[in-house]
């Protein structure tokens, strides 16, 4: 462990970032970073990978800073990240069409998710009217090419060009996107008059 806090103390110290700014960002006390970097206390997998996306790594980064075997040594269970583009509700409303142009290095926003497959992406949950479920902020993984079914959780289109994330339900011949939220009405959809973008596969926090 005491490898690894090496290279987050390194990378740290080059962002001009006190370990009291780190935890303050963390979402830990400036103790624990200090302990960390020390290799004086384990840190769990999803605090260790938050501390190394703050910092601007990648998980891959730091296990070739210090070997694959050595991380698995230590006894973390290594999970392999990919890289995932964090998208605007406008560009997921023409997925299909732009999907192509991404890839890990361009520009944007990306992060890092266990979820795999050809053109998965992201996008960051808007508004209150899927709570209490997703709350605004929470990051959706999104896959376009699992089947979704009534029940599911996804991305749409509508014949206006309107991006939405709903439930999908279906009630005899009518297609529902319905919200969590009992604020918000059902939306009844005629079929032909949507297009599901893909399925939401994961929810994640980012602190």
């Amino acid at each position: 462990m005491k490898a690894i806090g090496s290279i987050l103390k390194t990378r740290r110290i080059a962002k001009g970032m006190t370990a009291r700014q780190l935890a303050g960002i963390v979402g830990v006390s400036d103790a624990h970073i200090i302990y960390i970097e020390k290799g004086q206390r384990k840190a769990t997998f999803e605090k260790l990978a938050n501390i190394i996306r703050t910092l601007g790594l990648s998980v891959d980064e730091v296990l070739s800073g210090i070997g694959q075997n050595a991380f698995e040594a230590r006894g973390l269970n290594v999970m392999r990240l990919n890289r995932i583009p964090l998208v605007s509700w406008i560009t997921a409303g023409s997925w299909a069409e732009v999907c192509g142009d991404y890839e890990p290095g361009d520009g944007g926003q990306w992060i890092d998710s266990d979820i795999a497959g050809p053109n998965v992406f992201a996008l960051r949950v808007e508004g209150d009217s899927m709570e209490p479920e997703f709350h605004d902020g929470e990051i959706l993984i999104v896959n376009p090419h699992t089947e979704a079914l009534p029940g599911d959780f996804v991305v749409v289109r509508n014949s206006g060009g309107e991006t939405a994330f709903k439930q999908l339900k279906l009630y005899g011949e009518s297609w529902v996107l319905h919200p969590l939220n009992p604020r918000y009405e059902d939306h009844v959809l005629r079929r032909g008059e949507f297009h599901v973008i893909g399925k939401v596969v994961k929810k994640e926090k980012r602190y």
